[in-house]
């Protein structure tokens, strides 16, 4: 059923993910000098600023969305949640290293302010994981209800 808690758990963390390019990993002000490295050129560091982080981005994104309308297999499902897992550790670590690079690459005198979006990816990892045990549990509740039969 579509409207188990696994599907608000799979929208959720799809939302977290897309989330991302609305809300930068850091920011400058316009006459902050760190404005000359092409990550901080529009004045924000987001996913449209390293193809890596794009395409985690947009695939885990995808993939939540995907697994949201797989609700009568179960375990393909599950499956999903769990790569979605996997993906958005991948996209954890290319945010951190893409991030301390950005900071260490700024030049003297500017600075960026780190914002709301590096916790994003984080709650797009707790999501696919919630939704992932709800599925397990989901399954768990149909093969004992086989047995009772």
């Amino acid at each position: 059923m579509i409207q188990r808690i696994q599907s608000i758990f799979l929208f959720l963390s799809a939302g977290a993910l897309g989330g991302q390019f609305a809300l930068p990993y850091g920011q400058t002000a316009a006459d902050n000098p760190a404005r000359s490295l092409p990550a901080l050129a529009d004045g924000a560091f987001n996913p449209l600023d390293n193809i890596g982080l794009l395409g985690l981005t947009a695939l885990g994104a995808i993939l939540s969305l995907v697994a949201i309308f797989l609700f009568r297999n179960r375990m393909l499902q599950a499956r999903l949640a769990g790569l979605g897992v996997l993906i958005t550790l991948l996209l954890l670590v290319l945010v951190g290293i893409s991030s301390k690079t950005t900071l260490d690459q700024i030049p003297e005198g500017g600075s960026m302010q780190l914002s709301a979006g590096l916790a994003m990816p984080v709650l797009a990892l707790l999501f696919n994981w919630l939704a992932g045990r709800a599925i397990r549990k989901d399954e768990a509740l149909v093969r004992s209800m086989d047995r009772l039969r």
